[in-house]
């Protein structure tokens, strides 16, 4: 069975992931992931939950040691998402020259679960790292559903633990933002494609560091500008930078996963 952790801090009255959760399923499928120190605060608001201890001695922001220590304490099939995500069953809108995807409101997370996590722990047999998709941005039916393969994964990512050594493929090392980047381009690069599904998307409640909590420093502009360049620099092949108007005009990057006709998989 897939478990679906949510890493969390400082929000121990707001995991608004949970908040259209029935108890039965926050039981069947979903562990919250705190440290040590807040734990207990998290158990008094969501008793229903399962939990996963992450210890102490955390550096500043500590998202990257976060994500490390789930995918090394767990097992098997996790999905691992934002404390502000929940999903949706994707509706397709047909036009003559445009088949535009939505995520569909009269859908909720606990309708489409079962399903989801049916047809996405079949694709976890042979496919170790992955994503639900947003779609924010409009995209053609045509050629992203029911999934697509080789695009960066965000937001709700997928691995199948006992595919892959968490050592070789780690968090550690890699930057304080920008992390599911920096994991899209180790699994492209060690020969995997990532399989981004479109049948079911993800819905954010609240945008990006807009919320009260969180690993979010002062300086996070300068601490996600150094990570766009470290991916820039580390996969100049796969990853560019440009200028965003996010977040007060820091810096973005343009991942593109696509491989050389001579290069093979394994």
């Amino acid at each position: 069975m897939i478990k679906i952790c949510i890493p969390s801090y400082k929000r121990h009255n707001d995991v608004l992931a949970l908040k259209e959760v029935s108890p039965e399923n926050q039981t069947k499928y979903y562990w919250l992931c705190v440290r040590d120190e807040e734990i207990d605060q998290y158990k008094k608001s969501y008793p229903y939950c399962n939990y996963l201890n992450l210890g102490t001695n955390f550096k500043d922001g500590g998202i990257v040691e976060t994500r490390q220590r789930i995918n090394e304490m767990m097992s098997g099939k996790i999905l691992v998402i934002d404390d502000d995500v929940t999903f949706r069953k994707t509706r397709v809108h047909e036009t003559e020259s445009f088949h535009y995807m939505r995520y569909d409101n009269s859908s909720t997370a606990n309708t489409v679960l079962d399903q989801m996590l049916t047809t996405i722990s079949k694709l976890m047999d042979d496919n170790p790292h992955g994503s639900i998709r947003s779609l924010q941005q409009p995209r053609d039916a045509r050629t992203w559903m029911p999934y697509t393969k080789n695009k960066t994964c965000l937001w709700a990512v997928w691995f199948n633990l006992d595919l892959i050594d968490t050592n070789q493929i780690s968090y550690r090392g890699g930057p304080e933002n920008a992390e599911d980047i920096y994991m899209s381009c180790q699994f492209f690069n060690l020969g995997y494609d990532l399989i981004n599904v479109c049948e079911w998307s993800i819905k954010k409640f609240k945008v990006t560091n807009s919320q009260e909590g969180g690993c979010t420093l002062d300086n996070r502009g300068d601490i996600h500008d150094k990570s766009v360049r470290y991916l820039v620099d580390k996969f100049p092949h796969l990853c560019r930078s440009k200028k965003s108007n996010a977040y007060g005009g820091e810096l973005g990057v343009v991942c593109t996963l696509k491989r050389s006709k001579t290069q093979k998989l394994f």
